[in-house]
């Protein structure tokens, strides 16, 4: 573990330190190629399972559930100041 953790910091010493920091975009941001643009897309996922048992093992119940949430955030410096879009989608199944 310790070995990839020296192959990525000496992969990221490689790039150089100037090229991270010219980026005009916020941390956790990427920049879309040859534009100002920056985009971060993120989001979760979620899964629980119930399990409920009587005694007697007649009347066992499982129940499913997932949710999910993916977000794109997109950013960019105009002439008359920053422009910002932000999209939020949820889904939920029972």
């Amino acid at each position: 573990m310790k070995q990839v953790a020296l192959i990525l910091s000496a992969a990221l010493t490689a790039c150089g330190s100037s090229a991270m920091a010219a980026s005009p975009c916020p941390p956790g941001f990427a920049q879309l190629q040859d534009s100002t643009t920056c985009v971060r897309i993120s989001g979760r996922v979620r899964a629980e399972t119930i399990l409920r048992s009587s005694r007697g093992r007649v009347s066992d119940t499982m129940t499913n559930q997932t949710s999910g949430r993916v977000q794109m955030d997109v950013r960019k410096q105009t002439e008359y100041g920053p422009v910002r879009a932000f999209i939020s989608v949820d889904g939920v199944r029972r």
